[in-house]
């Protein structure tokens, strides 16, 4: 099951082509712009929209305690502590920030969770 409670998202400009980074942690770079986060770095949210192209405007949901969609990375256990891995997926947390917490089972690479935002600086 995935679904998402309470979002509320800011909208930022893109550091590229962020098309099909849905559900992916972002972070914005020293420019002010998002990427899609590397692994276990801080995070600044979880990207909702992507942009086509650099400097048009993506949306990101950035507040901690709402729930969003995560896309794994690989299985995670219901109740995981989440990092992100090198291509911004939700992973289960062995030494990153903790990001999310996963509030269902994942599968696998590309199951799609609810997760509890976060977000350790």
């Amino acid at each position: 099951m995935a679904y998402e409670i309470g979002c509320e998202s800011i909208f930022v400009q893109s550091s590229g082509d962020l098309t099909g980074k849905e559900m992916l942690f972002g972070t914005l770079d020293a420019n002010g712009r998002l990427a899609v986060t590397g692994a276990g770095a801080v995070a600044d949210g979880v990207i909702a929209c992507g942009a086509g192209a650099i400097g048009r405007a993506c949306a990101l949901e950035a507040q901690r305690g709402q729930i969003v969609k995560g896309v794994c990375g690989a299985a995670v256990a219901n109740g995981a502590l989440l990092e992100a891995d090198a291509a911004g997926k939700a992973v289960t947390r062995v030494a990153g920030k903790i990001l999310a917490k996963a509030l269902a089972v994942g599968l696998g690479d590309g199951a799609v969770v609810p997760a509890l935002l976060i977000l350790q600086w």
